[in-house]
């Protein structure tokens, strides 16, 4: 009877989670905001970034969903941002994997930054290998031997970012653009490309009599089979950021509280937050654990003096 519950769950996760969005994951995405705007790829114009994140989801309950990324993101000349992700997530034995290359734009236009971006992704889901061990398994089954083999997709997103002089900032991205139109010419979804979206907006106070940095934000996101979700944030700095704290509440699906901490020491920052639901979920689980450790390398200014091949 476990085999064959474990079985229905591994189809339900291929059927029902193969589109569902990693943005919706992580939440992390205040200290590296490529996972949810691919338009902040090398927005930072003076340092280089790698970025290792690890999202146990549901602790304690087995099956439940371990999540793993590496990115980068930094400038590239003037105007041009790179960003790089590979993510892959194992919920039993069901397992996604996604490379994504993000590219973006920067201008200055006095004191405001403002940035747009692109991503284009690919996406494969797959049930592990010894589910063909199960004896519940008929040799031939063409459904479970498709999804051993794995599904393969393409998409994009598109994203814009803006950063006022005095600290505030907002941003939009659009995921899912082939997969929404092609469900549009399917009849699937009459909403067009811009049927899901995450919208950011925050802004950023500093305290410098105390060496305090305060930033609220608001994250809205409406993502493919993910319900309906709002985070409020705060996060609070101390001290150059060396002791980081902070608080998200997020509305829709339960609801959920997230504690997060952390730090920075010369080019290194670590961060670790742990999210508390609010459903009755919660009593058969010990909550979800993330953990974030970043590099960042300072970028080389130096420009290049035509004028001393011609002196003496």
């Amino acid at each position: 009877m476990k085999k064959l519950i474990l079985l229905i769950a591994c189809f339900s996760f291929l059927a029902i989670n193969s589109n569902a969005q990693y943005e919706a994951i992580f939440s992390h995405y205040q200290v590296n905001k490529l996972l949810i705007n691919p338009a902040t790829a090398g927005f930072d114009q003076d340092n280089h970034k790698l970025f290792m994140n690890v999202r146990n989801q549901w602790s304690g309950f087995t099956g439940a969903p371990e999540s793993y990324s590496l990115s980068y993101n930094g400038p590239i000349g003037k105007s041009l941002g790179l960003g790089a992700l590979v993510f892959t997530e194992k919920i039993a034995a069901f397992t996604r994997y996604r490379m994504q290359l993000s590219y973006a734009f920067r201008y200055d236009i006095n004191q405001t930054k403002l940035g747009f971006g692109m991503s284009t992704e690919f996406n494969r889901t797959r049930l592990d290998n010894s589910i063909l061990n199960d004896p519940l398994y008929d040799t031939g089954d063409q459904i479970i031997e498709d999804g051993v083999d794995g599904y393969r997709t393409f998409d994009a997103s598109f994203g814009a970012y803006l950063e006022l002089p005095e600290g505030t900032f907002f941003g939009l991205s659009m995921p899912n653009l082939i997969k929404n139109k092609l469900d549009e010419i399917s009849g699937e979804t009459s909403g067009g490309l811009f049927n899901y979206y995450l919208f950011n907006a925050g802004h950023r106070f500093a305290i410098d009599k105390k060496n305090v940095t305060l930033e609220p934000s608001i994250l809205i996101k409406k993502l493919r089979n993910v319900p309906f979700l709002m985070d409020l944030n705060l996060k609070v700095g101390f001290l150059d950021e060396k002791l980081i704290t902070g608080l998200t509440y997020r509305m829709g699906d339960g609801g959920a509280l997230a504690f997060l901490v952390g730090t920075k020491y010369k080019n290194l920052q670590f961060y670790y937050s742990y999210d508390a639901f609010m459903g009755d979920f919660q009593q058969y689980n010990s909550g979800s654990h993330e953990i974030t450790v970043a590099f960042q390398i300072k970028r080389k200014t130096g420009e290049f003096d035509r004028s001393k091949k011609y002196r003496n």
